[in-house]
């Protein structure tokens, strides 16, 4: 039996030390939540599967206070981020979507923030240094989960110690399972995953080539995209902007790549030989799947665990960190004791069917790249071989323009239904995942704005429930209401026309996430009410159903 005096105890126990996990201990740790970290891995990073941080993820950035430190890694803020569609880098370029660097562009017109190049091997180190910032969280490396069980009031896990080569046992209110796709807590749980597990093998490479720009004449991009007969077959992107490359092959069997003739590939990338060293290559496999539910009980997945995607559009981990925002200031309201007894099960509500759109999204973003981008003549010369290359690289161009700017699918999602949020008998708008029209329906993200030259409207929130007043209406009611439930809740008075216009009603009030959860011209009827409904105090539709 085991020792008492040797089970440490949590309010948190967070499985998985990738960029999911870390800013999930982050933002417990900035909302005063104690939380420990088990990653079974060391701390030393590999080769970056993730090279871009979007604008969603920027703006919860932006709450941590890392965002400084995430544009200023040190990616050259001239360096062009185009993606340029080439048969090879000495021969033919047959389209471009122009990108403005982030010299010439530092935010967006939605947004204070844009996305912006920042591998995972830079990014995962700024988080991690926000996480180990707060004293209350600890962030524990070779250490592998093995088994847990729960119970009503909490978690009881057994996780093995390489170090040591002793067995840990933690005690946690909740535990969440950030442990990727192949996820420990996951398969624990006994929760399926659906979708597709296998669209192809792909191939990546790392490389180190110093004089790489000297060696073509297609001039400096984020991203080259290479097309030959059989259409679309590698990627390659800048890493860091000066020396480091990742190329991917794709749409390759697991025997063909396995044996693959690597300087041959690149051969045919650049259209001769040039100098370059491999710094890492990995065999993977390209997939878009959504588990059957995010939650058990006090049992939580996120990230990969949850849902897997196709990289391309760069939606997994960014999807990911959606899921960190969503779950950690719910966690933290619950454990603060303002939090509802049913707020938790609003994560499933919320984050399931916002994964699988982005799945879906990363999906069709796959496809656009590799469908009708095929023809056996694309290198022929002459007038019939320049009729080709135009078509080819018009439809790839027109196909993926908004591929690499998919504003709507960051920005656009719409907490609807949801349990935690309040209608207001307004239409929804149209779910577009390209553009983005700025609303503040009730689940939608509330817009951004500019107050002052240094201030957006999205700065004031995040710490607990903001109330924006943008008239005379009384805010009192709400205010006491939210006294009476403990809910944290802020009012600012708006005195700003377009903000006024853009919210489109008197009061809105926003969640800690940055969602709209109610909003009217005057006080509800009940504010009492109201604040339980968004706090996750009313029975959601599955805890009504077991009820009867």
């Amino acid at each position: 039996m085991q020792d008492k005096r040797a089970v440490e105890e949590t309010p948190v126990l967070i499985v998985g030390g990738g960029p999911i996990g870390l800013a999930l201990a982050a933002d417990l740790g900035r909302r005063g939540i104690a939380a420990i970290l088990i990653e079974k891995n060391d701390d030393r990073l590999g080769s970056p599967k993730m090279l871009e941080v979007s604008i969603r993820t920027m703006e919860f950035c932006r709450q941590l206070g890392i965002a400084d430190q995430v544009r200023n890694w040190g990616f050259p803020l001239d360096h062009p981020l185009d993606s340029i569609f080439v048969t090879s880098l000495r021969g033919r370029e047959i389209g471009r979507v122009v990108t403005p660097s982030l010299g010439e562009v530092s935010g967006s017109e939605y947004s204070p923030e844009r996305t912006r190049p920042c591998p995972q091997t830079w990014f995962d180190p700024i988080v991690q240094k926000s996480a180990r910032a707060w004293p209350h969280i600890s962030l524990r490396y070779g250490i592998e989960l093995k088994e847990f069980v729960q119970d009503s009031d909490g978690v009881t896990a057994t996780a093995f110690n390489r170090r040591t080569g002793q067995n840990e046992i933690f005690r946690a209110r909740y535990l969440v399972g950030c442990d990727g796709f192949q996820s420990t807590v996951r398969d624990l749980l006994g929760i399926e995953v659906r979708g597709d597990r296998h669209i192809d093998w792909s191939l990546t490479i790392y490389l180190r080539a110093p004089d790489f720009h000297a060696r073509h004449d297609k001039g400096r991009a984020f991203r080259y995209v290479f097309v030959g007969p059989e259409g679309t077959w590698s990627f390659l992107s800048a890493i860091n902007g000066q020396d480091l490359w990742r190329l991917q092959l794709i749409g390759l069997d697991r025997e063909a790549l396995q044996d693959m003739d690597i300087p041959a590939a690149l051969r045919r990338c650049m259209g001769q030989d040039f100098d370059y060293t491999v710094e890492d290559k990995n065999l993977w496999v390209r997939k878009r799947t959504v588990a059957d539910r995010f939650m058990d009980g006090r049992v939580f997945i996120a990230g990969d665990a949850a849902h897997a995607h196709p990289p391309n559009g760069g939606l997994g981990m960014n999807t990911g960190i959606q899921d960190s925002f969503d779950l950690g200031w719910k966690i933290a309201a619950v454990l603060n004791g303002w939090g509802g007894a049913n707020l938790l099960e609003s994560y499933d509500y919320e984050r399931r069917p916002a994964s699988a759109r982005a799945t879906e999204v990363s999906l069709k973003n796959f496809k656009r790249l590799t469908d009708d981008s095929r023809d056996a003549e694309i290198d022929a010369p002459g007038a019939k071989g320049d009729a080709i290359r135009r078509r080819i690289g018009r439809q790839l161009v027109e196909a993926n323009e908004k591929v690499w700017h998919p504003i709507g699918v960051h920005l656009g999602y719409i907490y609807n239904p949801s349990p935690i949020v309040v209608p207001d008998g307004s239409p929804r708008p149209a779910d577009d995942t390209f553009s983005y029209e700025p609303s503040a329906f009730p689940g939608a993200r509330a817009p951004h704005l500019w107050l002052d030259a240094e201030t957006s409207i999205l700065d004031l929130f995040g710490d607990g429930f903001t109330l924006l007043s943008f008239a005379d209406a009384p805010t009192e009611a709400i205010e006491q209401a939210a006294r009476l439930r403990r809910v944290p809740l802020t009012r600012h008075r708006i005195a700003h026309r377009d903000a006024a216009r853009l919210y489109g009603k008197a009061l809105v009030l926003v969640r800690p996430d940055g969602h709209v959860a109610w909003r009217g011209d005057c006080a509800p009827e009940d504010p009492v009410a109201m604040i339980d409904r968004v706090r996750g105090a009313r029975p959601t539709i599955a805890a009504r159903r077991a009820e009867d």
